[in-house]
This record gives C-alpha cells, structure tokens and sequence, in this order.
C-alpha cells in the first residue's frame, strides 16, 4: 500500500539520528533535481523554477521520490516548497524519512 503526501503532514517523532536521516534526504532531493535541470549550479536555497525547472520535471522528480520513500507525493508539495531545503524539510514532516531507513 501507498501512502499519500500532499502539502500537510505529521510530524515525525524521532530524535535519534534525524538530523543524519534528514541530510540522507536531503541528498535524495537534490540528486532528483540535478538530475532533472541537468545540471548542479544552485543552492538548497534557490527557487527550483528560478535555476530552470519547469512543471514536467516537478512530475518527474516527485515521481522518482515517491518511488524512493514508497509514498505518492502530491505536486502541490513541491509548488508550496521550491527549494531543496524547503521541500526536504516538508518530506521529513509528512514521514519519508521513516520510508528511508530500516
């Protein structure tokens, strides 16, 4: 079974190493990105749409990570959160990092 992410979550309630797990996703989401804009001038900072994604590879990128954390991602999560950082920290709320480790 899948489980869906849109653009709200809960809240995932591990401390032990998630800071460790949330640079493993972090790694994740920009390696999708870098893959997608075929190229890696940009920082977790920066606007997905401002170094020259566009709305086909929003699809791509959230279908490759819904298949790496074994959820369907909604494309709104990414929309309301353009940068890796940002769209890194709102895959950890809704749970991915549970999908990411054993």
């Amino acid at each position: 079974m899948v489980n869906s992410i849109g653009s709200a979550g809960v809240a995932n309630g591990d401390h032990g190493d998630a800071e460790l797990d949330r640079e493993l996703l972090r790694d994740q989401v920009r390696a999708r990105w870098v893959e997608a804009l075929e190229h890696d001038r940009f920082s977790d900072d920066d606007d997905f749409f401002d170094v020259g994604g566009h709305s086909l590879l929003i699809a791509d990128i959230m279908a490759k990570l819904g298949a790496l954390t074994g959820r369907r991602l909604s494309l709104r999560l990414f929309f309301d959160n353009p940068t890796v950082n940002e769209l890194t920290d709102a895959l950890a709320e809704a749970g991915a990092l549970r999908s990411l480790t054993p």
